[in-house]
């Protein structure tokens, strides 16, 4: 997957995630999500964006374990 289309995509799939004020675990969600979904997309053009935002959660919960994540459920969900 070219740089450019990876981008479109990823961009398309924060839309799906809540923003919030700056510095927040929300946020923080949303930098990681982009971080791991750039990585797991370069290994696997067809990665599941579930499995990118799990990793994502999870690695949030590791320092918030009380974290409740905001996002659309039925785009990140409906494969499961």
């Amino acid at each position: 997957m070219k740089r450019e289309e990876m981008k479109e995509k990823i961009d398309g799939e924060l839309r799906h995630i809540t923003r919030s004020f700056r510095g927040s675990n929300q946020n923080m969600l949303r930098a990681a999500y982009n971080m791991i979904r750039r990585h797991d997309l370069a290994l696997n053009p067809h990665c599941p964006a579930q499995e990118s935002l799990m990793k994502s959660i999870e690695q949030l919960r590791g320092t918030h374990p009380e974290f409740s994540p905001l996002y659309d459920k039925s785009l990140f969900e409906k494969d499961s």
